[in-house]
């Protein structure tokens, strides 16, 4: 009879082993960087290509009575990780998912939290995108690793700033002009001095642009004002101090100078989609993947001028 369990029991025990290590079972952890606020840093990855996630970097912050999810990764099984982490760390429910723009890196987790009955947050703008553009995004994900994910619309809309509660601890959130996108939402937790920007920061990720490049530059000056002592991008690590947006901006300033420059010689848009700033290649991952979209967009901008 024991060795008849025994060979019942291989299979599962294979099973688990199997599973432990499969990208379709991941689990991720949570880091906290300040009082209540915890982490966790998505792989620099593009989401169209990769087998696993998440890809962009999520924020939990918790407070006496609640929790608030600022973004939920790329799929349902992203979203699932995420949601059991935030139950290795608290019991607390679940109040409030707050979608930082409609990227689906960034908000493609949202159904797993369902069931907590939260208000799905994001830009008055959002929905207009959301609707228009996650048929096309769920065509484009199609490994394994996003079987399942069905995306979840925003229950509530913020058309410039308001604030949540959590117990003891507020949350503000803010509703920006055209940027990264044309509905970028950033959080401020003016408890620890956080700021949870989404892409409106880019670390070692080149940014992309899919808003309006002199907005984001107007944006980003906006942010440098807050009194905030950490910034948690949307891809990339943390940044402590007042020198987070630096790169980034010195990046995007010099695409409006040289895509001007450009318009003005004059050289068509898709030579310079291929000429302009080649040589900054080496400061950033995933630069061939999207400088060149970023060159069109900026030059479909700033020829109206």
């Amino acid at each position: 009879m024991k060795s008849l369990q025994t060979r019942l029991l291989l299979p599962s025990i294979w099973l688990s082993i199997f599973m432990a290590f499969s990208p379709l079972a991941q689990t991720i952890s949570l880091q906290e960087v300040a009082p209540g606020v915890f982490y966790h840093q998505g792989k620099i990855d593009d989401l169209f290509t990769t087998d696993s996630g998440p890809v962009a970097n999520i924020t939990v912050v918790v407070g006496d009575e609640s929790v608030a999810v600022i973004d939920t990764g790329g799929s349902r099984r992203a979203g699932e990780a995420i949601y059991q982490a935030i139950r290795d760390i608290t019991p607390l429910p679940i109040r409030y998912v707050i979608n930082t723009h409609v990227h689906p890196d960034h908000n493609f987790g949202n159904q797993a939290f369902v069931a907590e009955k939260p208000e799905f947050i994001a830009h008055t703008r959002y929905p207009g995108d959301f609707n228009a553009k996650t048929g096309y995004y769920l065509q484009r994900l199609t490994s394994p690793w996003f079987e399942g994910t069905k995306p979840i619309a925003a229950t509530r809309l913020i058309e410039s700033q308001e604030e949540i509660e959590l117990g003891n601890r507020i949350l503000v959130l803010t509703a920006h002009e055209r940027a990264h996108t044309r509905h970028d939402l950033s959080v401020f937790d003016p408890a620890t001095g956080t700021l949870i920007t989404g892409d409106l920061l880019f670390i070692d990720h080149i940014p992309t642009l899919d808003g309006s490049l002199t907005g984001w530059l107007n944006v980003i000056a906006t942010l440098e004002a807050l009194p905030y002592q950490r910034v948690i991008p949307g891809h990339g690590s943390i940044q402590v101090g007042k020198n987070a947006f630096a790169k980034q901006t010195q990046y995007l300033f010099s695409l409006a100078q040289e895509v001007r420059a450009a318009i003005n010689q004059p050289i068509d848009i898709n030579t310079a989609s291929l000429t302009v700033m080649t040589s900054h290649a080496k400061d950033w991952k995933l630069f061939e993947q999207f400088h060149s979209r970023n060159v069109i967009q900026a030059y479909k901008e700033l020829e109206w001028e």
